[in-house]
């Protein structure tokens, strides 16, 4: 395969056709009839091949097989909770280019999100945000792909966040501090407006908007204001990053409550990957240097594939998409 194959646009309906023909012929039950039809479907024309090879490429690289994974969304399964409100079953039609290739792993992927839809009393899908109003009168906003378990009791409230984002207004109640967990990090106030969230390297970050938290891990603990932020991982907090006196803005990196996503000369593949947890499947950046390209903007984040081809035309990077849900910037 050329590099020209790799790089040169492909239309994405010859993508889809070619990756429908690549999985029949792949099966485990494929007959020599099915890998014939595929050989001649990609002779008879050169757009049909350099389609092909596309798929070739991408087929073989880890980041596909998580971007197929990545399109399946099962809908939230019903809990006892008392937080559990009004939750929606969604439909997807599955084109049959991706149907034979995800079955197995629709089983697989449903079975490991099983037991933290059981342990949540509250989640959110790819893309969905959502307010949930405690027993004590504060108020939790989930991000997208985001759980959380509640115990509210007359001895204290205490939260886990089990996976994603989620900003927390408190109630203030001297007699029942309000704790949240997040993988190794401990948060615990009385009153006030924070948000927690774990990273890409499941670290947790800590960020308030008014008010102070004691956040600490592995048996150490900063105190933070209103404004600042602070990292904490498996070693203990990091260094408190307190708000910029030239740009004094309390709401610093929560762009998200508004959906938006606010960013100042950021690499693009660090704002992409933030954009990705809100697609229903996945992008992808084949190119270093275009993901080391740095980039400033606002952007609409329930509408994340165009802020994809938007950011794409400003970083001079081809977007291919394959079925509406993988989109490759090269």
């Amino acid at each position: 395969m050329s590099g020209s194959t790799d790089t040169a646009p492909v239309d994405a309906a010859l993508l889809d056709a070619a990756l429908e023909r690549f999985i029949r012929a792949r099966d485990v039950d494929a007959d020599p009839a099915d890998r014939q039809a595929l050989a001649d479907w990609a002779a008879a024309d050169p757009a049909h091949e350099a389609a092909l090879a596309r798929v070739e490429a991408m087929w073989g690289a880890d980041a596909f097989a998580a971007a197929l994974v990545r399109t399946m969304q099962p809908a939230p399964l019903p809990t006892a909770s008392r937080l559990r409100q009004g939750g929606r079953l969604r439909q997807r039609a599955w084109p049959l280019a991706l149907a034979a290739s995800v079955l197995l792993m629709i089983g697989i992927g449903a079975a490991l999100d099983l037991p933290l839809r059981l342990r949540a009393d509250a989640i959110t899908a790819t893309g969905e945000r959502r307010l949930v109003m405690l027993a004590d009168g504060s108020r939790v906003t989930l991000d997208t792909d985001s759980a959380i378990a509640v115990t509210i009791d007359e001895t204290g409230r205490h939260l886990t966040l089990l996976e994603g984002r989620a900003f927390f207004e408190v109630t203030p109640d001297a007699a029942r501090p309000f704790d949240v967990a997040a993988g190794p990090a401990k948060v615990r106030v009385t009153g006030t407006a924070f948000a927690v969230g774990f990273t890409a390297d499941d670290a947790v970050m800590v960020q308030v908007r008014s008010g102070r938290v004691e956040a600490g891990a592995a048996g150490r603990s900063r105190a933070l204001g209103a404004g600042d932020a602070l990292r904490l991982d498996g070693t203990g907090p990091g260094i408190v990053t307190h708000p910029d006196p030239a740009h004094p803005d309390p709401t610093q990196g929560l762009g998200w409550l508004d959906g938006r996503l606010v960013f100042v000369d950021r690499p693009l593949g660090d704002v992409l990957a933030e954009l990705d947890r809100y697609l229903p499947g996945r992008i992808l950046v084949t190119d270093p240097a275009i993901a080391a390209r740095r980039v400033t903007g606002n952007y609409r984040l329930d509408d994340p594939a165009g802020s994809t081809l938007a950011l794409a035309a400003v970083a001079g990077a081809e977007v291919t998409q394959i079925t509406g849900r993988l989109l490759i910037l090269h």
